[in-house]
C-alpha cells in the first residue's frame, strides 16, 4: 500500500513531480510574457533592426525601454536611449524612403539622469512654468462620426488612443513635412510628402490638403499615418519638457517662442538650430502647424499649433490658434505622425 506502483508514496511523488513541472511551465510562460512586455523577444535590442522586416518589431534600448519599429524602417541611432529621442528612417517605401520619425513613449520610461518618468497620453494646457494640466477649453478632437465642421478630423482618434496606449508610444515626424520640390505659392501642384532632412518645407498648404497628404502618406497594413492631432502634440510637449536636453532652459519648451528669424526652408538637419529637443525639430519655430483639432469657430474651424519664424512674442509651442479651411501661406506647414 505504501511502495507499490499505485502506492501512497509513489502517487505522492508523482503528484509532487507533476506539480513542479506545471509550476515550471507556468513560470516559463510568465517569463516569456514579461520579456515580450519589456520588448526583448520580438527583435532584441535597437541594433538588431535592419529595415528588411515585414512586420513591426518590438525591441528595447539599453535601459530596457520598449520601442516598436514599423516594418520597413531602420533605427538611425541605436546607441541612444528613449530619453534621447529614438529616430527611425524609412528604407523600403519608395517615394517616402529616407523619411525620419521620432518615437514618443507613453507610460513609464527609465532614464539615465532623471530616474523613472511617466508620460501620459492626453490633451494638455501648459502654464507659464510649463506645468501641464488637462485641457478644458472649447477646442475638440472629434471622431469622424461626431464631426460637423469643414476641417478634416483625424482618421480614427479612438483607435489612435487605444493603439498608442497598447503599443506604448507613437511616432512624430522628426521635421515638418517636406517635399522634393520647393513651394512658392498656394497654387503650386501638390506633391508627395516626405520627412527627409534635406527636402524643402511643405508650406503653402491648407488644412484639408495637409490632412489628405498626411493620411495618404502610407498605406502599409502594419501602421497608420495621419496628420498631427492634439493628443500627439501635447503629449510630445510633455515628453520633450521632461527630457529637455537643451543648454538654455530659460523658458519651458511649451512656452518657447520662435528661435529663428527667417524661414528655414531646406536642410534643417544640416543647419545650426536651437529648436531641437530629443531629435524633434521646430515645434516652437519655423512654421505654424496644422492639426486635426477643431475650434469652436464655424468660419475658422481649423486649429494650428506652435510658433513660427517671424514672431518672437505671440506664438509659442503650446499655443492653439484657429484658421480657415482655405488659408495657406509660407509660414503654415504641418507634420505627419505614425501609430502601430
Amino acid at each position: 500500500m505504501l511502495t507499490g506502483e499505485n502506492g501512497i508514496l509513489t502517487q505522492a511523488q508523482r503528484a509532487k513531480t507533476e506539480t513542479e513541472n506545471a509550476q515550471a511551465e507556468e513560470e516559463n510562460i510568465l517569463a516569456n510574457y514579461e520579456q515580450y512586455i519589456e520588448g526583448s523577444t520580438n527583435g532584441g535590442t535597437l541594433t538588431t533592426v535592419t529595415g528588411n522586416e515585414t512586420s513591426n518589431t518590438t525591441v528595447q534600448d539599453s535601459l530596457g525601454n520598449k520601442v516598436v519599429v514599423p516594418a520597413g524602417f531602420r533605427v538611425v541611432n541605436p546607441g541612444d536611449n528613449v530619453e534621447d529621442g529614438i529616430i527611425i528612417e524609412d528604407v523600403s517605401h519608395g517615394a517616402t524612403a529616407g523619411s525620419q520619425f521620432v518615437w514618443i513613449p507613453v507610460g513609464t520610461i527609465h532614464t539615465e539622469s532623471k530616474g523613472d518618468i511617466t508620460i501620459t497620453l492626453g490633451r494638455y494646457a501648459f502654464d507659464d512654468l510649463g506645468v501641464a494640466s488637462e485641457y478644458s477649453g472649447s477646442y475638440t478632437e472629434d471622431t469622424v462620426a461626431e464631426h460637423t465642421y469643414d476641417n478634416t478630423p483625424a482618421k480614427d482618434i479612438t483607435t489612435f488612443i487605444s493603439k498608442v496606449n497598447s503599443t506604448g508610444g507613437y511616432y512624430l515626424g522628426r521635421y515638418e513635412a517636406r517635399t522634393g520640390t520647393p513651394r512658392s505659392n498656394a497654387n503650386d501642384a501638390l506633391t508627395q510628402i516626405t520627412v527627409k532632412p534635406d527636402d524643402y518645407v511643405y508650406n503653402y498648404a491648407t488644412q484639408l490638403q495637409a490632412a489628405s497628404l498626411s493620411q495618404g502618406m502610407y498605406t502599409d497594413t502594419n501602421f497608420t499615418s495621419d496628420l498631427m492631432n492634439s493628443y500627439a502634440w501635447d503629449t510630445t510637449i510633455d515628453f520633450l519638457q521632461k527630457c529637455d536636453d537643451r543648454t538654455d532652459k530659460t523658458k519651458p519648451y511649451s512656452q518657447q517662442n520662435s528661435l529663428n528669424q527667417s524661414l528655414e526652408n531646406k536642410g534643417t538637419n544640416g543647419t545650426v538650430t536651437e529648436d531641437v529637443i530629443c531629435n524633434v525639430y521646430d515645434m516652437a519655430s519655423n512654421c505654424y502647424e496644422w492639426t486635426t483639432e477643431t475650434s469652436d469657430n464655424v468660419g475658422y474651424p481649423c486649429v494650428l499649433r506652435g510658433g513660427y519664424y517671424n514672431d518672437s512674442s505671440s506664438y509659442y509651442t503650446a499655443l492653439r490658434g484657429w484658421g480657415s479651411t482655405s488659408y495657406s501661406i509660407d509660414y503654415r506647414a504641418f507634420r505627419p505622425l505614425l501609430y502601430l
